[in-house]
């Protein structure tokens, strides 16, 4: 059934649904400067994963652009590589 699980579009929906995901790991949990989980040594976060909710319009996929940057960078230069 996962393999083959088919869904038939029939139209989009009000621009009043067009939301982000709500909810993730919050912010006061991450180092600002890094997005390094304070509980979690060496787990970095980005993205929707962040529980930080907004309209949509493109501000979300900045956010996920612009953290997800952050914590990669941050994350190569903890294992030792040079950005």
């Amino acid at each position: 059934m996962l393999r083959d699980f088919r869904l038939t579009v029939v139209g989009p929906r009000p621009i009043g649904e067009a939301i982000i995901t709500a909810g993730g790991v919050a912010v006061n949990e991450l180092d600002p400067r890094t997005l390094e989980s304070k509980r979690v040594r060496g787990l970095y976060c980005c993205g929707e994963v962040i529980d930080v909710d907004a309209d949509t319009g493109g501000y979300n996929l900045q956010a996920a652009f612009s953290t997800g940057y952050l914590a990669g960078e941050a994350a190569a230069k903890a294992l030792g590589y040079g950005l």
